[in-house]
């Protein structure tokens, strides 16, 4: 339990470094930050002590080895600005204490309007450009003890604008903590912890790392209770809370709110929807079927639907 102990307290002193970083709000590959996965996105993406599905190596690879049967997951997102994308997770236990996955996501839109400025100092129409984002990834995780999971992953991730692109690797470090309330888990995330090994231009940019401790507490069999507390080194901190319940083992609501909800307000009457989220979900024999949105105001709405299937 001392050990546990200590290493909250490190993640602790590290998120504070972190804090007071003079880099914040210069990193590069910013699609890290846009979660994906309809369940943990209904929940406000509250999603870092749970990790119980395809979603762990997203969110927390110590999860893995509570995964006893092989998954595999397919989710889609339409994002702000016909900026779409997707992932892939496979899940594949080795044994009763350790897991593997793999796992891919990717984002992207095309037809930007590109212009220039001629030899009159006119706009002119040079056509249009697209963006686009891979990350392609590999997770495991190792039962330690009855209290404690750890997990690591580690990602090539490539962006593409216009005719510039740049590859970074990274990797996350993760624990997921058994509380001795037999209701409640923990789990601590570092994540994208890396370097850019090819530039977009001249100077070398930092990955959006982030640090973030999870808690969930199950309030009974059918409802979880989650909140996480997030602090990337690119912006403050900021934390999530997120409600799942379950109707009759049939039909799953989720519903969640994030702190930083006031990022999106621009004065308008649609401010007060900013930061809520609300999903649900339901399975079918071996295959699960979810849908989240997330409200930005103003901004609109983001969607994902995921769909899951388990080998048995």
């Amino acid at each position: 339990m001392k050990k546990i102990f200590l290493i909250a307290i490190c993640f602790i002193i590290t998120s504070n470094l972190a804090a007071i970083s003079e880099d914040a709000g210069t990193t590069a590959f910013n699609f890290l930050n846009i979660p994906i996965g309809a369940r943990g996105a209904g929940l406000a993406n509250t999603y870092t002590a749970i990790a119980d599905d395809a979603l762990a190596p997203f969110w927390n690879p110590a999860g893995l080895p509570n995964i006893k049967e092989n998954l595999l997951q397919i989710s889609y997102i339409s994002y702000f600005s016909d900026y779409n994308g997707g992932a892939v997770s496979y899940i594949q236990p080795l044994n009763q204490t350790t897991a593997v996955a793999f796992y891919s996501k990717f984002m992207g839109v095309g037809n930007i309007p590109k212009t220039g400025i001629d030899f009159n100092q006119q706009l002119v129409d040079l056509g249009t450009f697209g963006s686009y984002d891979v990350l392609l990834g590999a997770s495991y995780g190792k039962y330690v003890s009855d209290i404690l999971n750890w997990g690591i992953s580690i990602k090539f991730i490539s962006e593409t604008i216009d005719e510039y692109s740049s590859q970074a690797v990274a990797g996350d470090v993760c624990l997921l903590h058994q509380s001795p309330n037999p209701f409640l888990k923990v789990g601590f995330a570092a994540k994208n912890i890396g370097t850019q090994i090819s530039k977009f231009d001249q100077e070398k940019e930092k990955l959006p790392l982030t640090f973030t401790v999870g808690f969930a507490y199950e309030i009974n069999n059918s409802s979880i209770l989650a909140l996480d507390i997030s602090k990337p080194l690119h912006a403050d901190f900021y934390g999530t809370v997120g409600l799942e319940t379950s109707i009759l083992n049939v039909l799953t609501l989720r519903a969640g709110y994030r702190s930083n909800a006031n990022d999106w307000e621009v004065g308008s009457k649609k401010d007060f929807l900013s930061g809520f989220s609300a999903g649900v979900g339901f399975g079918l024999k071996k295959y699960s079927f979810d849908y989240a949105v997330n409200s930005y105001g103003e901004l609109g709405f983001i969607h994902q639907i995921s769909i899951g299937y388990q080998f048995k």
